[in-house]
């Protein structure tokens, strides 16, 4: 496959000490949703014989990652923490100590060639990382300045999921219109789905908290949230699943659901979020509570790594068609398929000189996440047919 040609000149910030060990390090968040194609991406860039460790028990979607290896005879470490699209846009950009990203895992993680699990949670001090991940333009984030570099690396999908089989109750296609309606009110009537008067069972919204990606491209393309609000966002009505023990369900508190309540109060990296204008931090949790038996019915959206989590658990089929198509690449390509945003990996403009190693690097991971096979996230660009301004904008040839 052709490789985008990526113009990465003074990409990376690298700390003086690692500079001093001769070995390179790199700090990288953002975009939970494409975080199964950047370690697979790093597998793939470092030579032979390096080594990882990550939390959880599974490396593709896993929160926190660390790499030890070579690449074109350059040392290099890699550590990578999953905070979210809009989070790590946050982070790089303004790079403020109280967005700094506390859970990167230390040097000492225990890792090995074939990779070790369930990784402590010891974290370096906070950190101000050098790249994010991002699923669509800085410009309709909440920190459109200082404005970032942009390298686009390929098209990262999403789905629109139910946590039951939407074929028995007739949930199987959602609509913008139905989309708008569903997250401004936070539940709707099953009758409104199926169309048939008598199926009062309330659909409940699940969702994501504002520092998500996945969250600004889902409501940009069903229209829940405007290009004009988006440095403002519409505040919408998700829920918030607890156990018998009153905690969150998520990846950390399994289920079953008992009952639930709006999404409380709270604050995230100075933004705060009420009246159930919060929601889950992560698509892995998210994935989690919609895994987890429960007596209620919940449409939430997630990437494609997430939905698969919700398939593989309740083993049925949970996607949702969108406005009366189902996800598949050649959807995508073709422009059948519009739930879908550019991935960007976003960098600052202005940086201290750096050494022509760490520019080798650089390129190097670059490209590699570019090239990577992305059927698990999304589409390599050279496969699409169409095109788009910005999420949520028209799709065209």
């Amino acid at each position: 496959m052709k490789a985008p040609k990526f113009l990465l000149a003074g990409l990376l910030a690298f700390s003086a000490l690692g500079v001093a060990q001769a070995q390179t390090v790199i700090h990288i968040t953002g975009s939970t949703a494409y975080r199964s194609a950047v370690h697979e991406a790093i597998t793939n860039f470092l030579s032979p014989g390096f080594t990882y460790g990550y939390s959880g028990t599974t490396f593709t979607k896993a929160g926190q990652a660390i790499f030890f290896g070579e690449n074109a005879g350059i040392s290099v470490v890699i550590k990578t923490s999953w905070s979210g699209s809009l989070a790590g846009v946050e982070t790089v950009s303004q790079a403020i100590p109280g967005a700094a990203v506390s859970t990167f895992l230390v040097n000492s993680t225990p890792h090995s060639t074939a990779g070790t699990p369930s990784a402590p949670a010891v974290y370096d001090p906070p950190t101000i990382p050098e790249v994010a991940m991002e699923d669509g333009e800085q410009a309709t984030t909440q920190f459109p300045h200082p404005a970032l570099t942009q390298v686009q690396v390929g098209v990262v999908g999403f789905k629109f999921v139910v946590n039951t089989n939407g074929s028995t109750i007739g949930l199987t296609n959602i609509t913008p219109l139905l989309a708008r309606a569903l997250w401004t009110a936070g539940q709707l009537p099953l009758s409104m789905f199926n169309g048939n008067p008598s199926s009062t069972t309330p659909v409940y919204a699940l969702g994501r908290d504002w520092d998500s990606g996945t969250r600004n491209c889902a409501f940009l393309e069903t229209g829940v949230q405007s290009f004009v609000s988006s440095l403002s966002p519409t505040a919408v009505k998700q829920w918030e699943p607890l156990n018998a023990s009153g905690a969150v369900v998520s990846g950390s508190n399994p289920g079953p659901i008992t009952h639930q309540v709006l999404w409380p109060c709270e604050t995230i990296d100075y933004i705060t979020e009420c009246d159930g204008d919060g929601g889950y931090g992560s698509g892995g949790d998210l994935a989690a509570a919609m895994s987890a038996s429960s007596p209620n019915i919940y449409v939430a959206y997630l990437g494609l790594s997430d939905a698969s989590t919700v398939e593989t658990a309740l083993g049925i089929t949970v996607d949702l068609n969108y406005n009366g198509w189902g996800y598949s690449q050649n959807a995508v390509e073709n422009g059948q398929y519009t739930f879908w945003c550019y991935e960007y990996l976003d960098y600052l403009p202005s940086l201290a000189t750096i050494s022509p190693n760490a520019y080798v690097v650089a390129n190097n991971l670059a490209t590699a996440i570019a090239n990577e096979n992305l059927a698990s996230v999304g589409v390599n660009l050279p496969l699409m047919n169409v095109t788009r301004q910005q999420e949520g904008g028209p799709v065209i040839p």
